[in-house]
Order: structure tokens, then sequence, then C-alpha cells
């Protein structure tokens, strides 16, 4: 699991890519946004991005809700409905 804060923008989105490369062993990715309180579309890409390279691995990735800002943001981009959201970790968690 991944457990973003702050915001994530063009001056994060790098260390995302890495952690998820980092972590790209595990059957299950899981990013959690329940802390962060940004995101811009260069953080929207990298989720993007890290679910297409799951789904290629065959791999589940999952998304833990994050703050209104965030939501609205996935909401417009239409990520809502190509991604599991999940309103918190232990939802995910007892699903799966």
């Amino acid at each position: 699991m991944l457990k973003l804060s702050g915001e994530l923008d063009v001056a994060s989105s790098g260390a995302l890519e890495q952690s998820v490369d980092e972590v790209s062993d595990y059957d299950r990715l899981v990013i959690d946004l329940s802390d962060l309180e940004f995101i811009d579309s260069t953080g929207l890409s990298v989720l993007v991005a890290a679910h297409q390279q799951a789904v290629a691995a065959g791999r589940e990735f999952c998304v833990v809700q994050g703050s209104g800002q965030v939501q609205r943001l996935l909401a417009l981009a239409g990520l809502e409905e190509r991604l599991t959201v999940a309103d918190t970790l232990e939802q995910l968690l007892s699903s799966g």
C-alpha cells in the first residue's frame, strides 16, 4: 500500500512513479488518498499510468477515497468509474 499525503502535483509525481515501480511485485496495489489534500492533472496522469501498468501485469489496482477536491477531480476526469475506489482502507481489506 502507498499512502499519500499533502499534494500530488508536478513536483511530487515522480516520487509516486518511483514508489509504484518499487511495489510492482505485489498482486494488489492500493493507493491511499485519504490524507491527500490536492491533486492536479500531473498527479491524475500518474494514477492512470499506475492503473494501466497494474492491469497490464494482471494486478489489482485500488484507491482509497481522498478529500473533497481530490474526489471532485477524480470524478471530473471519469476515474471514479474506471478505478476501484473505496471509502476506507478497511473496506478494501475486508473485500479481498
